[in-house]
């Protein structure tokens, strides 16, 4: 696995589990909420993008 990777996938498993966190004591209808969903869903999606490209062959 790739450095870029592992990292983004050390940031991906704060940001869930500060929105656990958050969760207990937060609506999950808060703009702070909003917010740390919507950074946990781009940080998702940049890591299914990263893992979805295949090799190119030679």
């Amino acid at each position: 696995m790739t450095k870029d990777k592992q990292l983004l996938l050390q940031e991906i498993e704060q940001y869930r589990t500060l929105l656990n966190e958050k969760a207990k004591e937060t609506p999950l209808i808060s703009e702070e909420m909003i917010y740390f969903s919507h950074k946990l869903d781009e940080l998702l999606n940049k890591y299914q993008s990263l893992t979805s490209k295949t090799p190119l062959k030679h």
